[in-house]
């Protein structure tokens, strides 16, 4: 296993060290708002193709980072 795989095997929480679970938290908060920011700049087109408006893009833009669907956040709640 090279290095860089040994390392993505760590940050994602699937090898010898799984990682804890506000670093886990972390990351989501991050990924969340990437995955924010590539909806922001889908065409039109794009958008109405998987059914969403520019409307619903800018509310979920203004939406705070830790603002997660309850499902992702469902087991580690008891932690926080």
């Amino acid at each position: 296993m090279t290095q860089k795989n040994a390392l993505l095997r760590v940050v994602t929480g699937h090898g010898i060290l799984p990682r804890p679970w506000w670093v886990e938290r972390v990351l989501t908060m991050f990924d969340v708002r990437r995955t924010r920011i590539d909806l922001s700049r889908l065409s039109d087109d794009q958008l109405r193709d998987i059914g969403l408006s520019r409307d619903d893009v800018i509310a979920e833009m203004s939406r705070p980072i830790w603002d997660v669907p309850a499902h992702w956040r469902q087991d580690r709640d008891v932690r926080c």
